[in-house]
Parts: C-alpha cells; sequence; structure tokens
C-alpha cells in the first residue's frame, strides 16, 4: 500500500513539474470547432474519434489519429440519405451523443437521432474501415439518449441512460439484431443534474461507469463509479469529479464533461471529453469542442484526470511518436469532382440544388424556394468555424433578378438566428446586402449597389465581433456592416451546436432564377489581428496551408 500512495504522489508531481521546467506539451482543445461528445477507441497504433453532428449532414465525423494530439477528419459514419434521416430535425436535433468501439475487425458507432422523419431513435452502425463506407442503421427499439457499448466477456453490452437519469445494462447479440439479456436497472446518477453519457469500461478487477452531470452548462462534469459485476451495485468515487471546471471560473475552459477514456500502448490512460471556450464572461460561439487530459489513477483504484481533476490549456503530450498530418489548404478551388470532408449540408441535402460538375472549377449553387425560416434543406454548403480569429472569403458570381433572390456568405447559427452577406435586388439594382435575423425576425439591413461581374465576399472575425466585407473587382473593399459574436452564442440560443459559416443561394419561397457560381472558398484562422485591408488588397494573403487541425 505504501509503495502504492508513493506512485500516485510521483505521478501528480510528475505532472505538475514536467510543465514547469519545459517538456513538450500540447494545447487544449485538440479538435476545435464543433466537436461534441467525443468518444474514442485505440487499434493497435492507431485512434479514431467520433463526435455529434445534430442536423448537419454528414454526420458524425471520423477523426484519426497516431498521436492523439494531431487529428486528420478521414470520413463520416452517416454519410449517405439512406443511413442518416434529417429532414424535419430541429436545430439541435437530429443525430448525438455517438460512442465508438472497436470489436475483432469491426467497427461500431452507437448514437441516437432525434426528429429526423423515418428515425426510430436509438441505432448503431458497422464499418470495417472507419473513413468508411458505414451500414445502414440498427435500429433498436428506444428512444434514450447518449447509448453506449462495451465488449467484455465474449459478449456486447448496451448501456443505456433513461429519462429518469438511471443506467441500464443487457447484452446484444449483433448478428441477430436483437437483445439476449433485456436492459435491466443497474445504476442511477451520483446527484447531478441530467445524468446522461455512460460508458462502461472493465479494468482489471472492476466495471467502471463513467458518466456525465450538470447539465451541459457550467456546472457540467464526469463521474464515476465501479462495481465487480456490469450489472452492479456500484460504488461511487470518493475523488468525484473525474473531471470538471466548475470550482474554477478563472479558467479559460468550462463545462468540461460527457468523458471517454482510452488506454495507449504503454498501459497508460487518457481522457477525451467535451467543453466551451467562453468569452466577454460567459458567451461560446464556437460550439464544444474536443480536449484531452492524462489519467492518474490513485493507489485504490480509482481514475483522476488532468490536473486533480481540473482540465488545463497544457499537459505534456502522451508518450506516442508525434504525427503531424498534412493540413488542409486555405483555398477550396472547387477542381475536384467531389466536395471536401470538412463541408456540410443543412439536414438531408436535395440533390439539385448544388454541383461541382455544372460548371467545371466551381461550387454551384442552384437556390431554391427554401431558406433558414423552415426545418428542410436550403442551398448551404458550409463548414465549422474552428477558431476565434478567422477570415472566411469567396469570390462569387450570381444575377438576381428579382427581390426574394439572393446568394452569398451566411454564419449560420440556428433556425431563427443567422448574419448574412449577399447579393441580391433592390429597387431594380444589383447590390450586397448585410443582414441580421435574430430571434426569427429581420433586423438592422445595410445595402450597397455593386456593378455586374465577379463579387469577393468575405467575413472576419476576433473573439467578439464579425466584420462583413464587400469588394468588387479592382475596387477597395467596403465594410457593410458588424455584429457582437455573442448574438449567436449557445449562451443566447440556446441548443447545442455552435456556429457554421459557408456558401448559400435561396429563393425565399421561389427558386432563383439564375444559379449562383462560387469559384472559390478562403478559410483563414487562428489571425493574430482582425483581418486588414489596405487599397482593396488583402495584407498577409496566403493560399497556402492553415493553421488548424
Amino acid at each position: 500500500m505504501l509503495y502504492r500512495k508513493i506512485t500516485w504522489l510521483v505521478c501528480i508531481l510528475f505532472l505538475q513539474t514536467s510543465i514547469l521546467i519545459g517538456q513538450t506539451t500540447f494545447k487544449n482543445p485538440v479538435i476545435t470547432g464543433m466537436n461534441p461528445d467525443p468518444s474514442i477507441c485505440r487499434v493497435g497504433d492507431d485512434f479514431y474519434l467520433v463526435t455529434s453532428t445534430f442536423e448537419y449532414f454528414p454526420g458524425l465525423p471520423i477523426y484519426h489519429s497516431k498521436d492523439l494530439v494531431n487529428w486528420k477528419l478521414v470520413g463520416h459514419a452517416l454519410s449517405r440519405q439512406s443511413n442518416n434521416p434529417l429532414m424535419g430535425a430541429s436545430s439541435s436535433g437530429g443525430n448525438f451523443a455517438p460512442a465508438i468501439r472497436y470489436h475483432d475487425g469491426t467497427f461500431y458507432i452507437s448514437c441516437t437521432n432525434y426528429g429526423g422523419k423515418g428515425s426510430e431513435g436509438v441505432f448503431y452502425v458497422t464499418a470495417t474501415d472507419p473513413a468508411g463506407d458505414w451500414s445502414d442503421p440498427v435500429w433498436v427499439g428506444n428512444w434514450f439518449v447518449d447509448p453506449s457499448m462495451m465488449f467484455a466477456n465474449d459478449s456486447l453490452y448496451w448501456i443505456s441512460p433513461n429519462n429518469k437519469g438511471d443506467f441500464s445494462v443487457g447484452t446484444f447479440d449483433p448478428n441477430a439484431k436483437k437483445f439476449v439479456e433485456p436492459l435491466q436497472l443497474v445504476a442511477s446518477g451520483l446527484g447531478g443534474a441530467s445524468p446522461e453519457a455512460p460508458h462502461m469500461y472493465k479494468i482489471n478487477d472492476y466495471y467502471y461507469l463513467i458518466s456525465a452531470e450538470g447539465g451541459t452548462g457550467y456546472e457540467h462534469r464526469s463521474v464515476i463509479q465501479r462495481s465487480t459485476s456490469p450489472y452492479g451495485p456500484f460504488e461511487p468515487s470518493p475523488y468525484n469529479p473525474v473531471i470538471s471546471n466548475m470550482d474554477n471560473p478563472e479558467s479559460p475552459f468550462q463545462a468540461i464533461g460527457h468523458s471517454d477514456f482510452v488506454q495507449l500502448q504503454d498501459g497508460s490512460w487518457w481522457l477525451v471529453c467535451l467543453g466551451i471556450r467562453p468569452i466577454e464572461g460567459n458567451y461560446h460561439h464556437l460550439g464544444r469542442e474536443t480536449f484531452l487530459a492524462p489519467i492518474t489513477w490513485t493507489p485504490d483504484g480509482w481514475p483522476i484526470a488532468g490536473d486533480r481533476g481540473v482540465m488545463l490549456e497544457e499537459f505534456p503530450v502522451p508518450n506516442l511518436p508525434e504525427h503531424i498530418w498534412e493540413k488542409e489548404s486555405v483555398r477550396d478551388d472547387f477542381d475536384s469532382s467531389d466536395l471536401r470532408l470538412l463541408w456540410n449540408f443543412l439536414r438531408n441535402p436535395h440533390d439539385t440544388d448544388w454541383s461541382l460538375t455544372e460548371n467545371l472549377g466551381y461550387l454551384r449553387l442552384n437556390g431554391s424556394k427554401i431558406s433558414f425560416r423552415e426545418k428542410d434543406s436550403p442551398a448551404f454548403v458550409a463548414r465549422r468555424q474552428t477558431a476565434f480569429n478567422m477570415a472566411a472569403s469567396t469570390k462569387v458570381n450570381f444575377t438576381p433578378v428579382a427581390p426574394n433572390e439572393e446568394a452569398g456568405l451566411v454564419i449560420r447559427g440556428n433556425d431563427e438566428n443567422h448574419l448574412s452577406l449577399v447579393i441580391t435586388m433592390r429597387d431594380g439594382k444589383r447590390v450586397a446586402m448585410y443582414r441580421e435575423f435574430l430571434k426569427g425576425d429581420e433586423k438592422d439591413t445595410e445595402v450597397m449597389e455593386i456593378s455586374e461581374g465577379d463579387i469577393t465576399l468575405r467575413i472576419t472575425a476576433s473573439e467578439s465581433q464579425y466584420e462583413f466585407w464587400v469588394q468588387e473587382e479592382g475596387k477597395p473593399a467596403v465594410s457593410l456592416g458588424t455584429s457582437p459574436t455573442k448574438v449567436l452564442s449557445t449562451e443566447v440560443l440556446n441548443g447545442f451546436t455552435g456556429v457554421y459559416i459557408g456558401m448559400y443561394a435561396s429563393g425565399n419561397g421561389s427558386a432563383n432564377t439564375n444559379p449562383a457560381d462560387f469559384d472559390w472558398f478562403d478559410f483563414e484562422e487562428d489571425l493574430a489581428m482582425p483581418y486588414k485591408w489596405i487599397s482593396g488588397v488583402e495584407e498577409s494573403v496566403d493560399h497556402g496551408n492553415s493553421s488548424g487541425n
């Protein structure tokens, strides 16, 4: 016992002093932008991670890493219309809280689809290659959120919460696609609000059941309990929470929780979880992101993550060879026949709304009658905003013939809240328009008459402000408006998503007469300062590699 206590103290001292003496460290979050509810598994020397996508398509991105720090998007588990029913899903509906596991050559992802037409609630999909293709959903037969799986004792255990904050376990036969032992109540939450996100692990002689509590806000945390049987009884850890920043209001990271464990090749354990980066008080607009922390085991066999349960900005790197992926280029020229994996649609896209082949070298959006006001899929191709300081821009050719027709750039918070910079028509003239659509109503608008031809639209951002720029060919750029970023924050909008930014076209009730052709899209992030313009020429433009994960 004395040896185990000494080992525990040495681990704590090592974690604290290694940062102080300058050992190589990594910075959190490890996956930026809206990537909540991370779940992870290891296969040999490879790590795979999945996060929630809610109403966005394709769903459930699969990230690949070899060092736990640097991650590359390699595919989506729900990339087909047939395995991802989203039409009709509300904002923050759709697919959330997936869990990824691997067993005997097959990857499994369990998840819940809420609100999509044709959804039957809880499901799982399988693949032999995590990059895809993944199967169609196997519907499990209930609507409880945050299901998970554990392979142990030659069985597949299904772990499920219910709407009363209790956790149930049963065994499932993936060949027969049915339960062998039905779900039975085995444990309850440990006192916090909204117990959810259970994951179970068999480690040595114990079954550990980790879960999230405290809701999705600033009291979010991960807690753990254990038993010598997967069916209980379970005892709570005396060291709970496993990780949380709820008692550290000065930290730049808050709402830390919803965790999953992974064991490295050297036997050490690590934790991934979600968290937020609020600004200007308690406002966060990038969404919940993915964080990483080491796990230390107490002498009596309980896990504590981070720095004594606190998520820090930096930790010593895992004991793994560094593996940095080639970064995505800043510019997408739309020269491929396929969209990059980073692009998403809103709900299930309509095939006639977009094309990379109708005008080669361009992304063509055929604006339909659908706008953001319907629970449908407008012509909207977007990506996560993955950094506070960023510039997103595009060159577009679009000729409206009526005031209802528009195309350009949009930052979307949810169905009732977005900021747009579009080309449209007013009083018979072609104009660029900045518009705030907030709480379901059109707010401030600014209009600028523009000439025929290509127009460059750009949105720049600092932590606290967006700015909207218009540039005609051969002329200086003009700022058309600004908006606080917090108007699209979760604290204002509610829900579970972060902002998306992308290209859009709509006839707002009737189809556009002409298509909108987008020549390129640039996304520059982690800029040292908000973007500047000098005599119509952008400063420090580099269309090579970006600085994100």
